[in-house]
């Protein structure tokens, strides 16, 4: 789709890292996807190595998706795409006061992965834009 971008997957299970790094990174050579089974370990990851947008997952036993963007919001602003099994309407509000940018539902078609490329493109162009326009 265009330029690299550098993204990191945040999941405790392993098996939905994979796959979801597989099927991305098959489909679309412009992803550079790093992945992480600790939300902790992705934090510290995020800090040194700014990515243009994380994918987290919702159920985490460190810590759940929307704690993981809090913390991670008191140094980044860069984009938060919500990914999970549960209905985002039970969590979305908390999700979006946490500052969340977006959110995908997941689902066993591998079509939901073109819906998924489809948002992480549309939060980085997003947060892209209002740097460009706080420069100014």
């Amino acid at each position: 789709m265009g330029e690299l971008l550098r993204l990191i997957v945040v999941d405790d299970e392993e098996n939905s890292l994979q796959i979801t790094k597989e099927i991305m990174s098959f489909n679309d050579k412009s992803l550079d996807i790093m992945t992480s089974s600790s939300p902790l370990e992705a934090l510290e990851w995020v800090r040194d190595n700014p990515p243009d947008c994380v994918i987290s997952d919702f159920r985490m036993p460190e810590m759940d998706g929307i704690e993981f963007t809090r913390r991670l919001r008191e140094s980044s602003r860069v984009p938060v795409i919500l990914y999970t099994n549960q209905s985002i309407v039970e969590v979305a509000e908390e999700a979006f006061e946490a500052g969340v940018d977006d959110y995908v539902q997941k689902d066993d078609d591998a079509r939901h992965f073109l819906l998924l490329r489809r948002r992480v493109q549309s939060v980085v162009d997003r947060h892209r834009m209002k740097l460009l326009l706080n420069q100014v």
